[in-house]
């Protein structure tokens, strides 16, 4: 005697109904128990920015790089949250970085590599001069107005970059302009760490390397 399969194999119609039918049950099964939500809003970011010590990181730079190291006075809603010695064009240089209300995040580089070369050290990736930006001279530790260049390119993040005639300063992030602007007004105005005035700031508190400490603003 010829035995009939169920109907449910019958057909890859009646297959396809039939897992249809399961994925329905499903979810509305998980849906009621709660284990699976929905929320249509945006991403929240959850856990405090990491400070730093970043007088400390700095007067350290200051003390142990050939480097006129400057500590921009900055709004207190940036949070310091990174400050390392590092590599332009195989120059030691100094690089910090804010988070500003808890979002965007700046970094400041202080080198001795000519300009040019700083910016297309940063990553290797094309750039060209779109803008400037002018500090006056009232506004400037170098007693002259200071001419902030604007490198920008294609899906790549802008630098802000200036000619202190002792350092160059170069300035990168996910920040919006006002918030450049700003790190660029500051870190012009700010006066080189003597470094015997950094080696009396207090050491950051549980850290053995301050020069090296460091958050990562994405974690």
């Amino acid at each position: 005697m010829k035995i009939e399969k169920p109907r449910l194999f019958t057909s890859t119609r009646d297959l396809v109904i039939s897992l249809g039918v399961l994925l329905v049950v499903m979810f509305f099964s998980v849906g009621f128990t709660g284990l699976c939500s929905f929320n249509p809003g945006p991403a929240e970011r959850s856990g405090a920015v990491q400070k730093v010590d970043i007088a400390t990181i700095l007067g350290t730079d200051a003390r142990g790089l050939d480097i006129p190291v400057r500590l921009p006075e900055l709004p207190e809603n940036w949070e310091p949250n990174s400050g390392r010695r590092t590599m332009v064009d195989n120059q030691p240089s100094s690089e910090a970085g804010w988070v500003i209300d808890g979002e965007a995040y700046l970094s400041l580089t202080q080198t001795v590599t000519g300009l040019e070369d700083a910016v297309n050290d940063e990553d290797g990736e094309h750039r060209e001069i779109t803008d400037t930006f002018v500090v006056p001279a009232a506004s400037s530790s170098t007693g002259r107005d200071v001419t902030w260049q604007i490198w920008t390119g294609d899906d790549v993040k802008k630098i802000w970059a200036a000619d202190l005639g002792d350092v160059r300063l170069l300035v990168s992030g996910t920040a919006t302009t006002d918030e450049y602007r700003t790190m660029a007004e500051a870190a012009t105005k700010a006066q080189p760490l003597e470094p015997a005035a950094a080696s009396a700031t207090p050491g950051v508190p549980g850290s053995t390397s301050p020069s090296t400490a460091s958050a990562d603003p994405e974690s």
